[in-house]
């Protein structure tokens, strides 16, 4: 039996299609009707061509549903042509089949077509297995529109963090300091990434020896939950000691349609 659902994702395709081959976008999605849990010690982050994962299930997160195997494949067409595919064709004990694919495309208008096609075979189960499947992904893609906005944040917040690991590694203070501003500017709407933001920036001030930005930093882990419990925030603020903490400031061009996707 088949199971075949579509819907339009508010983000670029590159975005989405980067998403979808991350492990912390399955749990995100997938919670709270399932939980997975990866079997063995080693943390399941990233999908990757032709891996194997096995996980336990467990249903709103509490109650055991057994262990699946999912089998990966990644379909890419060359640079910049669509559609790319994901496979899944996983299996269990009691499923002898689940053929998953997630299938992205452009829209036309800027964001992403995005289609989950799954065949079920579980002998006498199927049409329960089936039943399940149309719940859980049609579960999946509501959870995917809703937070599509902080997707792109997150995925920007990974890319300044690795450019500010690179820039320390090679002694650039400057660049360094530049991708926690704006990873600072990212963050600032959200409190516990705000207040990472200031620690990652007061463990850098400590590793370098600036002793303003240290006392700086240390004011602004105080008043950070304050502004965002009252939403008294300072958009756009680089979060340095260099400047007041209480002056909004210009978001950069290549980082406002993060605040745009999150206005109401």
């Amino acid at each position: 039996m088949k199971v075949a659902l579509s819907t339009e994702i508010d983000l670029p395709p590159e975005t989405v299609w980067a998403e979808v081959q991350t492990a912390e976008l399955l749990t995100q999605i997938a919670w709270p009707l399932v939980r997975f849990l990866a079997v063995g010690d080693a943390p399941l982050k990233a999908f990757k061509h032709d891996g194997r994962y096995q996980v336990r299930l467990r249903l709103f997160g509490i109650i055991p549903f057994g262990t699946q195997w999912i089998v990966i494949s990644v379909y890419t067409p060359e640079s910049g042509e669509w559609p790319k595919r994901l496979r899944d064709n996983g299996y269990s004990a009691l499923i002898s089949k689940w053929d998953h694919w997630i299938i992205i495309t452009p829209d036309g208008k800027g964001g992403s077509h995005y289609s989950d096609e799954v065949e079920i075979s579980a002998g006498l189960l199927t049409p329960f297995v089936w039943a399940f499947a149309q719940v859980f992904y049609r579960h999946r893609q509501r959870r995917l529109r809703s937070i599509a906005s902080t997707l792109q944040a997150r995925r920007l917040i990974a890319e300044e963090m690795a450019t500010f690991q690179n820039a320390r590694i090679s002694g650039d203070v400057a660049s360094a300091w530049r991708a926690l501003e704006r990873l600072h500017i990212l963050s600032q709407t959200k409190t516990w990434p705000h207040i990472r933001s200031h620690l990652q920036m007061l463990g850098y001030a400590a590793a370098i020896g600036d002793g303003k930005e240290i006392i700086g930093q240390l004011a602004r882990l105080a008043l950070a939950p304050i502004g965002n419990i009252t939403g008294r925030l300072p958009i756009g603020n680089t979060g340095r000691a260099n400047v007041s903490a209480f002056v909004p400031m210009d978001i950069p061009a290549d980082l406002r349609s993060v605040f745009e996707s999150e206005t109401p």
